[in-house]
């Protein structure tokens, strides 16, 4: 049975030294997160808070009810969906949004399908699938010197872009942890390069805050199990032998 813990107790194991042994199997607690959205670690936090202590997966508490939650704590949620894709975290989490807001699903459903979807003033069971339920890698980064090479490929986009424009690449970095749209347009040459990476949806504008959404990939998931997003340790099988 799943133990529940929450950020503070995962940083105090990380300051122990709690890194996970070589070849170790996830271990038996759940992190716990979202019962205070204020409380949300940052996304880069949790991505290095992760690799060192072993968990059975992250559970948002509450639902994220894209309805009521203010757009700096929403931008903050993606990036930490994001994140747990990008290092192969389970995710279990629940989503409400109104029907006039359904046009994000496409910008959001290659990270970590939500276990529950409600649309309110539409029955969710009309709303399509979500892709990273069947696709791994549709959207996703890996940092060069100097530049990010971005592939594509989500069906209405399928192309790979690299980006080595210096304010393209800052709006991007900055934008990984979520923040304020006046952040990354500060001056005509970044307003300029946040505009293009929104239209070219490698960036979500919600209001007056952003998020950079294609995951990192650290490295390719050979010979694991690709589930929901997420990659998912698989061991090894077992032989068989007749």
């Amino acid at each position: 049975m799943s133990v529940l813990m929450d950020i503070g107790e995962l940083r105090a194991r990380a300051s122990d030294g709690g890194r996970v042994p070589a070849g170790a199997r996830p271990a038996s607690s759940t992190l716990t997160l979202g019962s205070d959205w204020a409380e949300l670690p940052a996304a880069t936090e949790l991505a290095a808070l992760l690799p060192r202590v072993p968990v059975a997966g992250v559970r948002l508490a509450e639902p994220v009810d894209l309805c009521a939650l203010p757009g700096h704590a929403i931008v903050r949620i993606i990036a930490l969906l994001r994140e747990c894709s990008s290092i192969g975290a389970r995710v279990t989490w629940s989503l409400i949004l109104g029907a006039e807001q359904l046009d994000l699903i496409p910008r959001l459903d290659h990270l970590p399908a939500p276990d529950r979807m409600t649309v309110r003033g539409r029955e969710a069971s009309a709303v399509g699938p979500w892709r990273s339920t069947g696709n791994f890698g549709l959207l996703y980064f890996r940092r060069g010197p100097g530049f990010l090479s971005v592939v594509d490929q989500r069906p209405e986009s399928g192309r790979r872009v690299v980006l080595d424009d210096p304010a393209m690449v800052d709006v991007f970095v900055r934008g990984l942890e979520g923040c304020a749209w006046a952040e990354v347009t500060r001056n005509p040459g970044h307003a300029a390069a946040a505009r293009d990476l929104v239209g070219d949806g490698l960036v979500l504008r919600l209001g007056d805050h952003c998020v950079t959404l294609p995951v990192h990939m650290r490295s390719w998931p050979l010979g694991a199990a690709l589930l929901g997003g997420t990659l998912a340790s698989a061991g090894k099988k077992p032989d068989n032998k007749t």
